[in-house]
């Protein structure tokens, strides 16, 4: 695999990058580079667990929490 394209797929594979952003640094169309990614994503497991909230933690809102902060503020 050429370094651009090995690059474009672990910033993908990490969500660093979107796929136009990807496909141009290797010199691929967005549909070889979605075909390529594909392949690359069977042979690499994921690097997180299912279920594991604490990686998502940060993305819940307590809303009760929300709401006695904005009756503080009035």
């Amino acid at each position: 695999m050429r370094p651009e394209t090995r690059q474009s797929m672990e910033m993908l594979f990490y969500s660093k990058w979107n796929l136009p952003k990807a496909a141009k640094n290797c010199n691929l169309t967005q549909k070889e580079m979605k075909i390529t990614f594909n392949e690359y994503c069977v042979f690499h497991p994921p690097t997180w667990e299912i279920g594991n909230t604490k990686q998502i933690g940060i993305l819940r809102v307590d809303v009760s929490m929300a709401e006695s902060v904005e009756a503080h503020q009035t």
